[in-house]
C-alpha cells in the first residue's frame, strides 16, 4: 500500500521548500520546468495511492465478494501504466470467480484498465495526436520525452477510432457545395504503390487578401474501401450536415474512376475538371514547340474546349502532332484526355460558379501528402486503415476499449464510495489525518507571498 496522501502531499511541499531554499539562481524556464515535472510526479503517487486504496476496499469487503462469488488467488501483483503525468506504478489483487472459473483483477475493470495496456489513453490519443504532424520517433520525444517506442504509437494508432460526427439539429442550407476529390500516392510496405482517397466538402470560396479559404470546409479520407463505399459515406456526411434540396453540387477531380463513381451518388452533381491537371494536359500536348508556337497553340486548345469545338480540337492535336512526330504518343495521349472531359472544361465558362472551387492539389498537400508521401517512408495497409481517417479528421478520436470504466457490480459500487470517502477525508490505509503542513516554516512565518498564498492552498 502506498503512503497515506497527506505523506505525499507533505513530501511534495517539502521539496518544493528544498528547491526554493537552494542557493542558486532560479530563471523563470527552468522554474516552469523542473515544477511542473514535480508536480506531475506528486500527481501519479496520488493516483497509485487511489488505485491501491481501492483495490483495498475490495479485498476487505468479504461479504460483497462471496455474494459475487471471487476468491483471492494472488496479492500484490505489480503494474505499471504509462500516463500523461508520467508512470503510475500499483499494486492490485488477483481474483477467480468460484462460479464462472474466469480470472480477473477487479481494480483494472473498475478503472477501466485493460489487460496487457501500458499506455494511458489520454497519453494515446497524444502520441496519436502528435503523429499527424511528425514521425513516430518524433511524436515519442515531443510528448513523453522519448521514453516510448515507435511502435508504441503505431499500436496507438491501430487501436484509434474517429467518432462519427451526430446529425445536426438544424441543417444548413447552401445554394452550391463544392466538393474536391483527389489522393495521395503513398508507398506500401514491400515497394508497392497505392493510394489514399480525399474528399473535401465546402460552399465555395471566399477571399481573405490575396489568399482563398474555403468556406465551411471538412475532409473525408478512407483507406481500403470501394469507390462507392468511400462515395456513401462521403453522401452520409454531407447529408448529416445539409439539408440537399435545391442544391447544386459541383465535383471537381481530376476525372479518375473513383472520382467519376460520386456523380452516382451525389444529387444535383456536375463533374469539373480541375485547372491544375487541365493545364498539366495541355502543357504535355505544347511542349518542345518554340515559346511563341507554344503559346499560340496553347491560347487556340482553351478556345476550343471552352467552345466544346471538337472539330478544332482535332485539327489542332493532329497539326502539333505533324510538328513531334516523336512525342506523337504523348499528345494523342493528353488530347484524348482533354477531349473525354471537355465538359468539365467548358462548364467554367458558361457556369462563373463553376469557378468558385477547384483546390484539389492544396487539400492533398496540406491534408495528407505532407504526412503520408512527402519524405520517403512505408505504410502497412492496417495502419493506413486507421490512419488516413484520423488525419482529416475534425472530431474527436478514441481507442476500442473492452473496459469502458462503467463500473455495474456492487462490489465496485460500495468500493469506489469508500475510496471517495477517504480521500475526502484525507486518508488512505485507515490512517489519520496529521497536522505536519501547518507546522511547515514557509507557514508558520505567516508573511503573505505567492509561495505562501500556494502551500497555505494546498494545506
Amino acid at each position: 500500500m502506498k503512503n497515506s496522501i497527506q505523506q505525499i502531499a507533505e513530501n511534495f511541499i517539502m521539496n518544493l521548500q528544498e528547491y526554493f531554499s537552494e542557493d542558486r539562481e532560479i530563471r523563470i524556464d527552468k522554474l516552469e520546468n523542473e515544477l511542473l515535472e514535480k508536480s506531475k510526479s506528486c500527481a501519479a503517487e496520488m493516483a497509485a495511492a487511489y488505485v491501491e486504496f481501492l483495490d483495498s476496499a475490495v479485498l476487505n469487503d468479504k461479504r460483497g465478494r462471496r455474494q459475487e462469488k471471487y476468491v483471492v488467488v494472488r496479492k500484490n501483483d505489480m503494474r505499471r501504466i504509462q500516463t500523461k503525468i508520467g508512470e503510475i506504478a500499483f499494486k492490485r489483487t488477483y481474483y477467480r470467480n468460484s462460479d464462472t472459473r474466469e480470472y480477473a483483477y477487479l481494480v483494472d475493470q473498475a478503472i477501466g484498465l485493460e489487460a496487457y495496456t501500458h499506455v494511458s489513453n489520454g497519453l494515446g490519443l497524444a502520441l496519436v495526436d502528435a503523429a499527424k504532424d511528425v514521425s513516430y520517433q518524433k511524436a515519442c520525444e515531443k510528448v513523453y520525452n522519448g521514453a516510448l517506442s515507435r511502435e508504441t504509437v503505431m499500436h496507438k494508432i491501430r487501436q484509434s477510432n474517429v467518432e462519427v460526427a451526430p446529425a445536426a439539429s438544424v441543417k444548413r442550407h447552401a445554394a452550391n457545395l463544392h466538393i474536391d476529390a483527389d489522393e495521395a500516392h503513398v508507398t506500401l510496405v514491400g515497394g508497392h504503390k497505392s493510394i489514399v482517397p480525399l474528399i473535401s466538402v465546402y460552399e465555395g470560396i471566399e477571399k481573405q487578401g490575396k489568399r482563398g479559404k474555403c468556406r465551411e470546409i471538412f475532409h473525408i479520407s478512407e483507406y481500403g474501401k470501394k469507390p462507392d463505399e468511400i462515395w456513401e459515406k462521403a453522401l452520409n456526411r454531407i447529408e448529416s450536415k445539409y439539408d440537399l434540396s435545391g442544391t447544386k453540387i459541383y465535383l471537381h477531380g481530376d476525372g479518375g474512376r473513383w472520382i467519376q463513381t460520386g456523380l452516382d451518388w451525389l444529387p444535383n452533381a456536375t463533374f469539373v475538371l480541375d485547372k491544375y491537371h487541365k493545364n498539366k494536359a495541355i502543357k504535355a500536348m505544347t511542349a518542345g514547340l518554340d515559346k511563341s508556337t507554344r503559346k499560340s497553340f496553347d491560347n487556340e486548345i482553351r478556345t476550343a474546349l471552352a467552345e466544346e469545338d471538337t472539330r478544332f480540337f482535332d485539327e489542332l492535336t493532329q497539326s502539333i502532332a505533324n510538328q513531334q512526330p516523336n512525342r506523337n504518343e504523348k499528345i494523342m495521349d493528353a488530347a484524348s484526355y482533354l477531349k473525354s472531359f471537355v465538359h468539365g472544361i467548358s462548364i467554367c465558362e458558361h457556369d462563373e460558379e463553376a469557378n468558385n472551387g477547384g483546390a484539389t492539389e492544396p487539400h492533398v498537400s496540406h491534408m495528407l501528402a505532407g504526412r503520408l508521401s512527402s519524405r520517403p517512408m512505408k505504410w502497412s495497409k492496417t495502419t493506413l486503415e486507421r490512419f488516413a481517417p484520423i488525419l482529416v479528421t475534425d472530431g474527436n478520436i478514441n481507442f476500442e476499449n473492452k473496459q469502458n470504466g462503467k463500473i455495474e457490480s456492487k462490489l465496485h459500487l460500495k468500493a469506489v464510495r469508500a475510496t471517495r470517502t477517504a480521500f475526502k477525508c484525507g486518508k488512505t490505509a485507515g490512517l489519520p489525518l496529521p497536522d505536519s503542513i501547518g507546522t511547515l516554516p514557509v507557514l508558520k512565518a505567516g508573511i503573505t507571498t505567492s509561495l505562501y498564498k500556494a502551500l497555505k492552498g494546498l494545506s
